[in-house]
């Protein structure tokens, strides 16, 4: 009696390990592509919803509306403190607040495609805006769009 492996139980032994190995390779790559898609679709979600909020909380404070650039430029008045402005500039939303300078209110992440403020009355506004997943490289799990929409009304 022999000890030890037949060269057919080896390659046996072999072939069982490569499987196993290919199907954990498969679903931790299943894992991180899931990964991927969830961060994208919270990244887009969140910048939008935050957006979004700060449109609608500065409008709520704000004494008048006023909309410029065929829709694209929201500008804000207060009684006691200089126009509020919203715009999007090289795919980011911005805000001026005032003399200060424009800040960005969205991610390097994600870009945003489209802004249109319309002017429903003297009292409210529509904000539309189509925000996408930053993706230079164009690979499927990166690409994800949402939009977003909501009314506001001064409260004065």
């Amino acid at each position: 009696m022999k000890n030890g492996f037949t060269v057919l139980e080896f390659l046996i032994y072999i072939v069982i390990l490569a499987i196993a190995l290919a199907g954990m390779i498969l679903a931790s790559s299943n894992i991180f592509q899931v990964g991927t898609i969830t961060e994208v679709y919270q990244e887009v979600s969140h910048n939008g919803s935050f957006a979004v909020h700060k449109i609608g909380q500065s409008v709520k404070e704000a004494s008048g509306i006023s909309i410029k650039e065929g829709g694209k430029v929201l500008e804000l008045s207060f009684k006691d403190k200089n126009p509020t402005v919203f715009d999007v500039f090289d795919g980011k939303l911005r805000i001026k607040d005032g003399n200060s300078d424009y800040v960005d209110l969205t991610t390097n992440k994600v870009r945003v495609d489209s802004l249109l403020f319309d002017k429903i009355s003297d009292y409210s506004v529509r904000v539309e805006m189509h925000v996408s997943f930053s993706n230079p490289q164009n690979l499927p799990q990166y690409d994800f769009k949402s939009y977003f929409t909501s009314s506001f009304t001064l409260k004065n």
